[in-house]
């Protein structure tokens, strides 16, 4: 895990029944350490940076169902015999 004081990359998924409250809880986000990336209405997510230390805060801001860290994909070549 990245050091407390490293952000590292966040998806919020919002709660279906607080999905009217989208921009509230970006805005509560926000004010809980999470600089937004996007807010992405149409499917419930928010995503951004935070510092790791953040993260259980995030988790705990009203309408949140889930924080997860975000991660990396890495695609095989076209000639790898993994695909």
């Amino acid at each position: 895990m990245p050091a407390a004081s490293s952000p590292v990359e966040v998806v919020v998924t919002v709660d279906e029944a607080h999905l009217p409250q989208l921009a509230q809880i970006a805005d509560k986000l926000a004010a809980k350490g999470l600089t937004i990336g996007a807010s992405l209405a149409g499917i419930g997510m928010i995503t951004g940076q935070a510092r790791a230390d953040a993260l259980p805060a995030l988790r705990k801001v009203a309408g949140v169902a889930a924080v997860e860290q975000g991660g990396e994909a890495h695609i095989a070549p076209p000639d790898s015999e993994v695909q």
